[in-house]
């Protein structure tokens, strides 16, 4: 009867991994709906006290002045340069309306309404000298100094605090409101804001062209000075230079060195010509050679000899293709070339004695070239100097006269705009008193007080429900625990008015013909338990669970008194720490322990009882090594002795977790059964008796649900076609 060898292997239980599980969103909001009592109170509870909250506060008014902001006149003054107002488009409208909030608005709508005077903002003054004993020794007239400064610094804070400004789009209008628990100044103090605005405008822009003019008339008298003494000193420089027109002497002056400069530069080209040809004559003395010298050559005058006589030679080359040697045409060319050879010769010896002559000429007027262009070059730059002194002085000039006609222009339009109310903008519409608050909103303080509420407690329970770690329907079973179901077990009520709560339930309670879904369950869990083994014959069934409490005893018992009515079955308490067995039957002493002890025999310790016709065992004398009795040989044999005489033989072991005497009993059974306590036991306790079967290599067959809620379930279809398939609802 080895369990291990015996157990389907699609019946192992198997470590569940939900983090893929799409979430069920039915199941959702079943547990919304389970708990939906509960949500409507919590939110008419908080609706009542949000009401009660909201119509405590006090109510606030708010009354709004338009105003509309002219940029074109905050120029009026075009004295751009000295005091004018940015107003560069959008810059300018937020800039106004800082000033509109800012405190110098304030402290004039203060002094215009005479606010601190307002009983508003009054000092109890007994009550403030009683918290600030040190001002009780001041005079009469420093406290009423002190009090009207703390009602002028309330009344302030008071128009600071609740004034606002804020633009209206795509226009120059600017909304002013002002937001208070008193509808009469809420009016009062929005005009008197803009009006307060544009008086502020109004005074600074006096103000400012006022001092404008003071300091130009300041400035006045200094330009004019400085004007004069430029003037004076231009004018000294002319007559002491004795200039009439600089820029003529200074082109003539231009040219001249131009003129100069072209002269030197042909008098050095010409000085280096004769000086080579000069060297060459010193250095060769026959006229052949000089004359074959190409600086001789080149020569001006040597050059035109010789192309005179090139001529002859081509004249006689002609005549000798028509005539003779000794024809009077040849005889005469031959005298021309003659005499033009002589020419070239003279022209060379000549050449030879005045070259010397000609170097020494172009020496010196080189010299003089030179000279004369130094003394043009000095005279320009003198020229030049003087016509700068003369345009740094005629700029100071004419920088100084502008300048002071400049100031003489914006004085004079200062001067006249002295006096001139220049607004900045216009009151379009004027603020009434407000009929009714604008805050609390009371209804909708009070629908998301009850929304929020709602929410949250919805959250809270479906946090809760997330966090639920128990086991309490088909489907966890099968995805989380990943074992089959055998049955579900539905919890027995007790009915307050005639039994207290704390009485113990019937351990006959599968024979109570009132409580057809509970007998209905546990017929059906005998018909699961058969088919387990229908292809073979399965005789012990052992049946444990988690921890103690969760009705495993129970449902045993009634498991046992069910297949007592189809088969001959014996039940054994297997429990000997802490058995019930005997307790439910009322069955004294001995049990198992004792036989196994053989202390009696096995006829003495079976106990027949009559009214669910079942033969049992109970767990007998508490013994000090239950461990050891039961891994006995004579347990062994007990066990096969009855599997002889009876078709079944159910056992009643102790919880997993508590003690590890079940795993040695399942070890000689056929079966194991699995006892969950739903909404109950914790996922992670049962996972852990799991593991502790499968490091035993043993397996459970199933898993019984005990103490369903059926009309929880039914309500929210926890447990959907399993009561109309199995009768629950009959």
């Amino acid at each position: 009867m080895n369990q291990s060898n015996q157990y389907q292997a699609n019946i192992i239980p198997q470590e569940h991994d939900d983090s893929f599980d799409d979430i069920d969103f039915k199941r959702l909001i079943n547990v919304v709906l389970k708990f939906r009592w509960q949500i409507i109170a919590l939110t008419i509870v908080v609706g009542l006290f949000a009401t009660i909250y909201a119509y405590s506060l006090t109510p606030i008014y708010r009354a709004a002045a338009t105003l509309h902001l002219d940029s074109n006149n905050s120029d009026v003054d075009t004295l751009s340069d000295v005091y004018r107002d940015s107003n560069a488009g959008e810059e300018y409208y937020y800039t106004q309306l800082e000033i509109i909030r800012s405190k110098a608005v304030a402290e004039l709508v203060v002094k215009n309404l005479t606010l601190d005077k307002n009983r508003l903002f009054s000092v109890d003054k007994q009550q403030w000298l009683t918290q600030n004993p040190n001002f009780i020794g001041l005079s009469d007239t420093d406290l009423e100094a002190r009090f009207a400064q703390i009602q002028y610094q309330r009344a302030l804070g008071y128009v600071r605090g609740g004034l606002d400004a804020s633009p209206i789009k795509q226009t120059q209008l600017v909304s002013v409101s002002f937001t208070s628990a008193h509808p009469e100044m809420t009016a009062l103090i929005s005009n008197a804001v803009g009006q307060a605005y544009i008086d502020n405008h109004m005074q600074v822009s006096i103000e400012r062209i006022e001092k404008s003019a003071t300091w130009l008339n300041a400035s006045m008298s200094g330009l004019k000075t400085k004007l004069d003494v430029s003037e004076d000193r231009l004018q000294a420089f002319q007559e002491k230079e004795s200039l009439l027109d600089i820029g003529g002497i200074k082109g003539l002056a231009a040219n001249e060195v131009e003129n100069l400069s072209e002269q030197v530069l042909a008098a050095k080209q010409s000085l280096k010509r004769t000086e080579v040809i000069h060297t060459l004559f010193q250095q060769y003395s026959s006229i052949d050679d000089i004359a074959n010298l190409p600086e001789v050559l080149n020569h001006p005058s040597i050059k035109v000899a010789n192309q005179q006589q090139r001529q002859v030679e081509e004249n006689i080359a002609e005549l000798a293709l028509t005539y003779g040697k000794k024809h009077p045409k040849m005889i005469s060319a031959v005298a021309d070339l003659a005499r033009e050879q002589d020419n070239v010769n003279k022209n060379i010896n000549r050449l030879k004695i005045t070259i010397g002559n000609d170097y020494q000429k172009a020496k010196t007027a080189l010299v003089q070239q030179e000279h004369d262009l130094a003394e043009a070059k000095n005279k320009y730059q003198k020229l030049t100097r003087k016509e700068n002194q003369r345009r740094e002085l005629t700029q100071d000039v004419e920088t100084n006269k502008e300048l002071y006609n400049s100031f003489f222009s914006r004085l004079k339009e200062t001067s006249e705009l002295q006096g001139f109310e220049a607004t900045v903008g216009r009151m379009i519409e004027q603020a009434e008193i407000p009929y009714g608050p604008i805050k609390p909103n009371k209804k909708l303080i009070i629908t998301i007080a009850m929304l929020t509420a709602t929410a949250l407690s919805i959250g809270v329970i479906l946090l809760m429900e997330a966090l639920n770690s128990t086991i309490r329907n088909v489907t966890d079973i099968e995805t989380r625990l990943g074992t089959n179901l055998l049955g579900i077990v539905p919890l027995i009520k007790q009915n307050a008015k005639k039994s207290p709560a704390d009485t113990p339930v019937d351990h006959y309670y599968f024979f109570n013909a009132d409580d057809h879904a509970f007998s209905e369950s546990i017929r059906t869990l005998r018909t699961s338990v058969q088919l387990l083994s229908f292809d073979k014959k399965v005789k012990v069934i052992a049946i444990t669970s988690t921890i103690p409490n969760e009705g495993k005893t129970m449902v045993t018992s009634n498991l046992a008194f069910a297949v007592g009515q189809l088969e001959k079955t014996i039940l054994i308490d297997t429990d000997l720490r802490k058995p019930k067995i005997g307790k439910s039957f009322n069955i004294q002493s001995p049990g198992l322990s004792d036989f196994i002890a053989g202390n009696n025999l096995l006829e003495e310790c079976i106990h027949h009882d009559k009214k669910s016709n079942l033969d049992v065992i109970t767990a007998g004398t508490i013994p000090p090594n239950p461990q050891e009795l039961l891994a006995s040989n004579q347990f062994k044999q007990l066990l096969k002795e009855l599997s002889n005489k009876y078709d079944k033989v159910i056992i009643d072991t102790p919880p997993i977790l508590a003690v590890s005497d079940a795993m040695i009993v399942a070890r000689q059974a056929d079966n194991l059964i699995y006892v969950v306590h739903a909404d109950s036991t914790k996922e992670s306790q049962i996972k852990t008796s799991f593991k502790r079967l499968q490091q035993a290599k043993l397996s459970i067959s199933g898993v019984v649900l005990n103490k369903v809620d059926l009309d929880k379930a039914t309500e929210y279809d926890d447990f959907q076609g399993y009561y109309d398939r199995y009768g629950y609802n009959s």
